[in-house]
Parts: structure tokens; sequence; C-alpha cells
């Protein structure tokens, strides 16, 4: 009898753990949603917990328009005490950064790491989003409120951090939210969707914890290699570009007929040699005369301690910022800080596979094929905020407004993995990424600008629901590797097709046989093909016009245009 009872409670026992493994992770069916937002996504407040308690950074006690007179108003005082004291930057700089600090001096950090004022906090809860205040729902990003409605703010978790401090120390918090939201849903794992430095957040936790507790994992735009846009800036590298700015400006104006105009004056002056450089070489020459003093007065003191911005400084720069921003040493302190950080940045290959040993599946979605902010003369591949080759974990990028070699020759991908990695444009080679099969890419998309009803937000989606391990060919109808963000039609379409850009006679190559199909199809004579209409809309329109015409005819002819 006692041997029957003994099989009898064995089999059970294994049984029981059998259902484990065959339950769903959640008792509603679905995996609960952690976001994990980027920088400057929490609403931090001044005195927290207290009567006086205000919001410390451009919040709703911030007059905006009193903020722009200010500023403004102190920068022409500036100028004009520069211009009457013969070229005097102290002069300018006492006059307009005591003003522009005023801004920023309540989140403000302390060059050893620790942060100026200590009574700065935030709010926290593991509510879910759907059980949010319409104050509350306000108060999220529209990456986080997109994100929701398409997940179901049901079952997603907004995760509030201080973005300003350590990642390694809000990993910690984000492994004890994790902890709360398991217990709250009475689930086995959750999912994770990491925007820009949000991904430096959750790079840190998997280095700690590993991925056993994580179901899907996205990064969407992520910093977890830094920008050079935070590395330029740290490390003294600052100096507009005219045709940088004239990109900028071209590339805002799809969506703002401001911009548009301002893009128009910039082409104007880009286009005339002794405008642009006498124009731009003197506000060149008077900017790189007033930055010492802005380091000085308002970069270091303010910002340099803050280990939040060390976390978005790339590999390349982390020793050049260090040596520019403190040429007498770092603080022990804040050293030891963004070591510890820099140290998780350069190993993240190997944490994200150890996390998906762990069972934990993984993938990156990105945009490109914008100009980086531009606060010095670099073309690269970017999202505007963030470098491509940051985000992808490596991709190999032509620069900005160019493709590979000359636009009729076939690229080769740089390594032959059996799989074709190259974008139909000629601008990204995926093979070269920490994850190359796990990393999409959509053509003209802003910095976190994901949006439901346009449609970037379809492979994220995609991605936090999977049910395996997904590849950029998994589904190459609906989420191939690159994809066009149509920024006329606000809609993004998927890219299927292989070929080259403006070969419309499929020969291999672009010919003037191409601009004569191009001014066919423009007057109607011809109607396209799919392959056609991808290959030949040059300016990206939708349509084919006598302007992808010419533009073709300068392919062809291999001389530089426009659109």
């Amino acid at each position: 009898m006692k041997a029957t009872k003994k099989i009898v409670c064995l089999t059970l026992a294994i049984v029981l753990a059998g259902l484990a493994f065959i339950m769903p992770v959640s008792a509603s069916g679905t995996t609960p949603l952690v976001i994990v937002d980027g920088f400057n996504s929490t609403k931090l407040y001044k005195d927290f917990g207290t009567e006086n308690q205000t919001e410390a950074f451009f919040g709703d006690d911030t007059d905006v328009e009193t903020m722009i007179t200010e500023v403004g108003g102190a920068f022409i005082s500036g100028c004009i005490k520069f211009g009457l004291a013969d070229k005097d930057y102290e002069a300018f700089s006492q006059s307009f950064i005591p003003t522009l600090n005023k801004y920023f001096e309540p989140i403000a950090y302390n060059t050893d790491g620790t942060p100026k004022d200590t009574t700065i906090g935030f709010y926290r809860t593991t509510e879910a989003i759907a059980d949010y205040s319409e104050e509350e729902k306000a108060g999220l990003t529209s990456f986080a409120t997109e994100t929701a409605k398409g997940y179901g703010e049901e079952n997603t978790y907004n995760f509030s951090y201080d973005w300003r401090a350590d990642p390694v120390e809000v990993a910690e918090e984000l492994n004890d939210f994790i902890g709360e939201i398991k217990v709250k849903t009475n689930s086995r794992k959750v999912n994770v969707v990491a925007l820009s430095l949000g991904s430096a957040i959750v790079l840190a936790y998997l280095a700690e914890n590993g991925g056993s507790d994580i179901n899907n994992l996205v990064f969407a735009s992520p910093a977890w290699q830094g920008t050079s846009l935070v590395g330029n800036l740290f490390s003294g590298n600052v100096e507009l570009d005219i045709f940088a700015v004239e990109n900028y400006l071209v590339k805002s104006a799809d969506v703002s007929a401001t911009t548009h105009i301002a893009a128009y004056i910039i082409s104007f002056i880009a286009s005339y040699e002794g405008l642009s450089h006498e124009y731009f070489g003197d506000l060149n020459a008077n900017l790189q005369g007033v930055l010492p003093y802005v380091y000085r007065d308002s970069l270091i003191p303010l910002m340099a301690g803050m280990p939040g911005l060390w976390a978005l400084v790339p590999d390349e720069d982390f020793e050049a910022a260090k040596d520019f921003l403190f040429p007498e040493g770092v603080d022990a302190n804040l050293e030891a800080i963004i070591d510890k950080y820099h140290d998780i940045q350069i190993d993240a290959e190997n944490i994200i596979n150890d996390a998906m040993d762990d069972g934990m599946r993984f993938g990156i979605v990105l945009g490109y094929n914008r100009q980086m902010v531009p606060v010095n003369e670099e073309y690269e591949q970017s999202d505007e905020v963030i470098d491509v080759v940051n985000m992808s974990g490596g991709a190999t990028c032509a620069l900005y407004l160019q493709a590979y070699d000359d636009w009729g020759q076939i690229y080769n991908q740089k390594i032959k993995d059996g799989h074709n990695h190259v974008s139909w444009d000629y601008k990204i080679d995926a093979s070269t990424c920490m994850f190359p099969e796990q990393t999409w890419f959509i053509k003209n998309m802003k910095h976190a600008a994901y949006n439901l009803q346009e449609g970037t937000l379809d492979t994220v989606l995609w991605l936090l629901n999977a049910k395996e391990q997904y590849t950029v060919f998994s589904d190459k109808e609906n989420h191939p590797q690159f994809s066009l963000y149509n920024t006329y039609k606000r809609k993004v379409t998927p890219i299927v097709l292989e070929g080259i850009i403006g070969d419309l006679d499929d020969s291999g190559a672009v010919n003037t046989l191409d601009a004569r199909i191009a001014l066919k199809i423009a007057s109607g004579q011809i109607i396209p093909t799919d392959e056609q209409l991808l290959f030949g809309d040059i300016d990206e329109d939708g349509e084919i016009t006598t302007v992808d015409a010419r533009c073709i005819l300068c392919i062809a002819a291999g001389v530089p245009y426009q659109v």
C-alpha cells in the first residue's frame, strides 16, 4: 500500500510539473508587457512629496513662452555685448549662459556622479495603464501610449525611472518592478519593450539577472551602444556644417510647412559657396570662441556628472570624453559608475546571447535615412538622434544621401552568410550587425516615432506577441528586414523585392533607357509594375514623376542630384 501511494504521489508530481510548463505565462493568457521608455520620459519633481512639489524639468509650471523670451533676450543681449566689446566671448557668456542654466539647474548633477538637488523624486505605479487616470495617461510619452493601445492597456505597465541616474542602479529597480508585476498578474514571465535610453537600462538588467524572467524583449530605436550626438558633445567635437543643417531641415520639412520654408532658405544659402563660407564660417568661428565658456560654465558643472548621459556615449568616444571633460582626471566615484555601464555596453553581444540561452526572445527595430542633429560635420545614417551603426549593433551604412559604390553597381554583402541582408536602396548592410537575423529597419522613420495607425509600430507588436524566436525571414511578406515609411502618405510598406534603385528595365544597371521608361510612366503611357514603382520612385512620394525621371538620368550619368 505504501509503495502504491508513493507511485501515485510521484506520478502526480510529474504531471503537475509538466502542467507548469504548458500553462500560459499569465492567468489571463496574455503575457504582461513592461515598457521601459527613453530619456526624459518620466516627470521629475523638485521637493517631491511635499506641498511645495513642482515639476523640475520643463514641466507644467514652466511657461514656454517666458522661457523662450528670457533665453532669446539673453542671447540677443549677449550678442550686443559681444559686438560692442570687440568679440568678447566672456561678456557674451556672462550674459547668456546663466539664463540658459536656470532651466537645467534643477536636474543637474555634481561632477562626482551625485545629484545636486536631493529632493528630486518621481511617481511609479504597478497599475496597468488601463487603470491610469486621464491625467496620468497624459503624462505618458506617445511611444508608451501607442504601444499600450496596440498591445492592450489592461496588460501594459510603464516602468518610471530617473533617467539621469546610473543605469545599473535603475536596472536593480527594474528587477524589483518586474518581480512585482509577475506577482500581481500571476505570471511566470513578462514581455519588455525598451525605447532609446531604456535599452541601456534593460541591458544592465540582463547583465545582472539574465533573461529567465523575460519572454520577448524588443529594443526600439535603442541607445544600448550610445549615440555620436552625445559622444561628440562630450568629447568637444562640436562644429556647425551648413550642409548637415540643410539636410536636417529638408528631412524635417516632411511634417512642417515652417521647416520646409526654413529648409529652402538654408538650401539657397548652401547653394552659393561664397555665402556659405562667409556666414557659416563666421558663425563657426564664433561658436568655437564661445564653446569653452559653455563647457566651463554650463555643461561640465551641470551635466558632465550625469550617469544617464554617460550611458549614451559610444565606446569609440568614451576615453576621449573623459579626457576632454576632465583633463585633470575623473572623480573616482563618477568613474566607477560610468565604467561599470561601459563594460556592460561593450559586452552587449554576450549578455544578449546569454539571455537568449535562458529562453528570452529578442529583436531590434529602428529607423534610418535621416540626418543626425547637425552639431558637427557628419553625414552618418541615423534616425536624427542615434546613429544606425549604434542602434543596430554594427550595421555597415552608406553615408546619408549616398549609397554603396556607384548607383548602378551591385554591392557585395560583407559577411556571406547565405542570406541577403542588404537594403534595396543600397544604404544598409545588416550582415555586420550583432544580430543580423533579428534586426529590422524602417526607412525614413524618426527617432521614437512609432505610430499605431501609420504602421511603424507593427513589427514591434509582432515581435512582442511572438511564440517563437522570429527572424527577418519568419514573415517576409509583412515583416521583412527592410520597410519603407512613406512620409507623404504616412504609411509603412514592407519591401520584399530586390533590385537597384533607378533600374526600371531590370538590366542590373541604371542607364538612359530607365529614364525614358520613367518619363513614359510619368506621362501615363505605361502603367508601372510593383517593381518599377519601388525602384523608380526616387523621391518616395508614392508615384513616378518627371522629377524621378530626372533623378534616374542623373544616376545613369553618375552625377549628383536633389529631390
